[in-house]
């Protein structure tokens, strides 16, 4: 049996994040399965699915910090970074697309008994890379029985 329902989301540009786990859990009790697996899939092309202890140092500093080692968006001056991407689409977000092919656009969980089978400080998080503020689907896919 297969349950698929989407759910849309208002993102925050530059790292936003949003604590997805209780619509993880929802759709998997909407779907009617006892056990099964919960996949989770942003359709935005900068936008990626984690999971993360949800916690406002995690989430309002440290990934971000950790993620801009790695594809900056702007330099020691404030000036936005040049990728070859921007040639080709005329924007801004070249970094955006580097940090969202660091995570993922999708997740996937098992669940038992109805319930996701998630630790205590294990959050379904929604993070948001590109440059704008967005809105974006999730697209939740139960399978089980």
């Amino acid at each position: 049996m297969v349950y698929t329902e989407t759910k849309t989301y208002k993102t925050r540009a530059h790292m936003g994040m949003i604590d997805v786990t209780a619509d993880f859990q929802s759709a998997v009790e909407r779907s009617g399965l006892s056990d099964g697996i919960i996949t989770g899939f942003t359709t935005g092309g900068v936008a990626g699915l984690t999971t993360l202890e949800f916690e406002p140092g995690m989430v309002t500093h440290d990934l971000k910090a950790a993620m801009d080692i790695f594809s900056p968006y702007t330099d020691e001056h404030g000036r936005v970074i040049h990728y070859h991407h921007h040639d080709t689409w005329h924007d801004d977000n070249g970094s955006s697309h580097i940090k969202a092919a660091l995570l993922s656009p999708f997740i996937t969980i098992p669940f038992v008994s109805g319930k996701i089978t998630i630790g205590p400080w294990q959050n379904l998080t929604l993070i948001e890379c590109d440059t704008r503020d967005r809105v974006r689907d999730v697209v939740f896919q139960v399978m089980g029985e």
